[in-house]
């Protein structure tokens, strides 16, 4: 059965292994391939699929299931388990938000004078359930000692757990990270009290993987000599008011042999601890990593009072000053940063990503940056900006040349068809409507040459809890982009709508429909554009970002990034991107063009315009073809190349062929041509030109 692991960015694949032998014959299979009998089995990821790998803890994993321990437990000391079942299937469960690599697995069985190599596994991944069967009960296998003896294992129907062990080797550095705990506890998860208000939310199953994680990290950040120095040169330590110190050696004593941690949810506290209770809130389970907000204060205290020290003194609130959580934070911090932490950086999970959550806070700065290739691979890398993503479809075929005016609309009149912009991708073409009244996407096909209307987008139904909801552009529609099968269409409601390409059906929306900055808002929006995973809308004040992956039917995203107010103005905005130079370029209607560094942009963090260009008037739209740049304006030169370094008029085009542009306004260049909107009184249409004629 399939599982989604991560939600958003990650997803693993949930599966169950069985490596199966045929008894009448004399070859065991795995996966269709034949298995001579002979140890090691050599198992890689290729071999993983639904009859043979379960990944634990996985979002729709059973709370009846993560909450027993009795099948979701784990020693800090011991996170990669392996055993044997009384049908000789060998289960391997790992509690690890990372992989390990080449992993291979020892046994003995008693009566046989050695160890001999079992299993030699590729990678084994992140909370990886694997089970194996080996023929032991019919079959004659042939293995290898660790002294190079080959040595044959007698079939055997009475062997039980009992008669065999197994131990581990890796040559993965993170083995040796994990093999360094010598920390004693063992690791659970509790429901905790239904009635207790506290207690009356309960763990799902991203918060459990990371509480994998933050027990992976306090047991080896205590188990190492760094944080065994740092606690003898830190400041004393005080379990009460009386500032009498405590036993430093003791205490790193009681915390290396802590029976273990029972990981719970709170909620109206940050957390209550005790014992083995460890319960703490949403936010505590996401915020501890360096490259996150960095912040651990309730982990270490809770903890603290699990080694049983109250509030006084500075075990927990440091009331008689720096003391236990400073110690502990510090040391949390510099051995992240180092990357020794086991799981030193949120981008192993991103589970602030997940949907499998109570909040929805998904993007926060980071405190501290950490670059890494082996997160590169997980995630793609720190910038949000993925070439994958990029759509570069739709902008083939011939240069086409028309006028497409009210008379290619059926029952359109002057005053009901007003253009306001224009995209187009391959054939099809997308005019947006603004006559009073009469707002709409007008969609055309221009397939073998000819205009053929073939659609308007008026109206659509939204789901709201279960009701249909008829909508129609609540403000003026003013942009339009089609990418990787969507098509975006902003108007001044304060809304971005989103509808499917294949059907014009609607989809989602960005905005809210309510004019602010919040994390679900846009002031206004008028214009629109999407480049290598990002959708960028030009809003009356920035420039705002949202990721095309989190895209969700009927669920308005939240915003990535939003600029900095570049100062309010009504008007017409352009937004466009040079592919020659990764810049994008948005016009303002104060005279100006504004320049933006995609590479600067990062999570949470605003996104900065690099510099402005001075433009003779006031500049409509602009876009770019083979590294030149292209302005619509009100000024006396309607169309224009500029220079896109300064913004210097380069040749005016207001006139091109036997067509003057009178009111030209929102324009694209797609296939070779321009597709420009020109907005006079008495005629506003669509032209088509070839860019051969803009020599």
């Amino acid at each position: 059965m399939k599982r989604n692991f991560y939600t958003g960015l990650l997803a693993l694949f949930c599966v169950f292994l069985t490596v199966g032998c045929q008894d009448d014959e004399t070859t065991c299979y795995v996966n269709g391939d034949f298995f001579n009998q002979e140890l090691p089995l050599v198992i890689t990821e290729a071999d993983y699929n639904t009859d043979n790998t379960y990944y634990m803890l996985n979002d729709d994993e059973s709370p009846d299931v993560y909450f027993d321990s009795g099948q979701r437990s784990f020693n800090v000391s011991e996170p990669l388990q392996i055993e044997m079942s009384d049908d000789h299937d060998l289960r391997l469960r790992f509690y690890s938000p990372r992989a390990l690599r080449n992993v291979t697995v020892w046994a003995k069985i008693d009566g046989y004078d050695e160890e001999f190599r079992m299993m030699d596994i590729s990678k084994v991944m992140p909370f990886q359930q694997l089970t194996v069967r080996i023929p032991f009960a019919v079959k004659n296998l042939t293995a290898y000692t660790r002294s190079g003896k080959k040595i044959r294992i007698m079939a055997n129907p009475y062997l039980t757990r009992e008669n065999i062990a197994f131990s581990i080797e890796s040559d993965d550095p993170y083995w040796k990270c994990l093999q360094s705990i010598r920390c004693k506890w063992r690791i659970a998860f509790g429901r905790y009290s239904d009635t207790q208000p506290s207690w009356r939310y309960k763990m799902k199953a991203s918060h459990t993987r990371e509480a994998v994680a933050i027990a992976l990290n306090m047991s080896y950040m205590f188990s190492s000599d760094k944080f065994e120095k740092a606690l003898h040169e830190f400041g004393p330590l005080h379990s009460n008011g009386d500032r009498k110190e405590i036993d430093k050696d003791a205490l790193l004593r009681n915390v290396l042999n802590h029976r273990g941690l029972v990981f719970g949810y709170t909620t109206g506290v940050m957390g209550l601890g005790g014992g083995t209770t460890f319960g703490m809130h949403e936010v505590c389970y996401l915020e501890h990593y360096a490259d996150d907000k960095s912040i651990t204060e309730t982990i270490f205290h809770e903890f603290a009072h699990c080694l049983g020290y109250g509030h006084d003194g500075n075990m927990t609130y440091e009331q008689t000053g720096p003391g236990w959580i400073t110690l502990c934070h510090n040391m949390y911090v510099d051995l992240s940063l180092s990357k020794e932490l086991p799981v030193y950086s949120r981008r192993f999970m991103h589970t602030r990503k997940s949907r499998n959550r109570y909040f929805d806070d998904i993007y926060v700065p980071s405190n501290y940056v950490i670059e890494d290739p082996e997160l590169d691979a997980l995630d793609g890398g720190l910038s949000p900006f993925h070439d994958d993503m990029s759509d570069r479809g739709g902008d083939d075929g011939k240069p086409v040349a028309f006028r497409l005016d009210y008379d290619d609309v059926p029952l359109a009149t002057p005053a009901t068809f007003r253009p306001k912009d224009v995209y187009v991708y391959g054939d099809t073409v997308y005019v947006v409507n603004d006559a009073d009244n009469n707002y709409s996407v007008e969609i055309f096909s221009i397939a073998s040459g000819r205009k053929k209307h073939i659609g308007s987008i008026r109206e659509w139904t939204r789901d709201e809890a279960g009701t249909e909801i008829t909508e129609t552009f609540t403000g003026r529609p003013n942009g339009v982009t089609r990418a990787n099968g969507k098509i975006y269409v902003t108007h001044e409601g304060s809304r971005t709508e989103i509808f499917n390409a294949s059907d014009h059906k609607f989809f989602t929306h960005v905005g809210n429909g309510k004019w602010g900055t919040g994390a679900y808002q846009t002031v206004h929006a008028f214009d629109v554009m999407a480049d290598k995973g990002l959708v960028f809308i030009r809003d009356k004040r920035s420039l705002v970002g949202v990721e095309e992956r989190i895209l969700e039917a009927g669920k308005a995203p939240v915003i990535y990034t939003r600029s900095p107010n570049m100062g309010e103005a009504g008007g017409t905005y352009g937004l466009a991107v040079d592919r020659h130079t990764g810049l994008i370029y948005s016009t303002h209607p104060s005279g100006r063009i504004d320049i933006f560094i995609p590479a600067d942009l990062r999570e949470g963090i605003s996104f900065k315009h690099a510099n402005q260009l001075a433009y003779k008037s006031r500049p409509y739209a602009l876009d770019f073809h083979e590294g030149r740049m292209f302005v619509s304006s009100d000024g006396e030169e309607k169309f224009c190349e500029a220079d896109p370094e300064t913004g210097d008029i380069i040749r005016d085009y207001t006139v091109t062929g036997d067509i003057t542009l009178r009111s030209p306004e929102k324009f694209c260049i797609r296939r070779n041509t321009l597709f420009i909107v020109d907005r006079t009184s008495d005629g506003p249409c669509v032209y088509a030109i070839p860019m051969g004629e803009l020599k």
